[in-house]
């Protein structure tokens, strides 16, 4: 079976608790970096594959602090508030910069929720 080059751009590597290291896919790639849309994903996808995932996302807000270089990078996705019915997530993306120090490219935030019958 054959794997979309969008699902192959969403592959994390689980690092640990919200932990996890993926890989620019040059599939997705814009004249300077990876297009916006496919990094907000790879946040989202951070938040899917979290085990203490509660519900379905209802909003992501993305916050680009700069451009995404080619190459491997490191997300955190970690619950923030958890209630009845909703969790509020926060999920930083980073990458070693040429100093050798880890620098944030992206923050995002999130909320997931159970959809309840009404």
């Amino acid at each position: 079976m054959t794997i979309h080059a969008f699902d192959d751009a969403l592959q994390l590597t689980a690092q640990g608790s919200g932990q996890y290291q993926g890989l620019t896919s040059p599939a997705w790639w814009n004249m300077v970096g990876p297009f916006g849309g496919v990094t907000a994903a790879v946040a989202l996808q951070a938040i899917m594959l979290h085990p203490e995932r509660l519900g379905d996302p209802i909003c992501l807000t993305v916050n680009y602090a700069s451009g995404l270089a080619q190459g491997a990078f490191a997300v955190s996705a970690q619950p923030v508030r958890t209630n009845r019915s909703t969790q509020h997530w926060l999920v930083t993306l980073s990458q070693t910069d040429a100093q050798g120090a880890s620098a944030v490219v992206l923050t995002a935030t999130a909320i997931t929720a159970v959809r309840r019958d009404t």
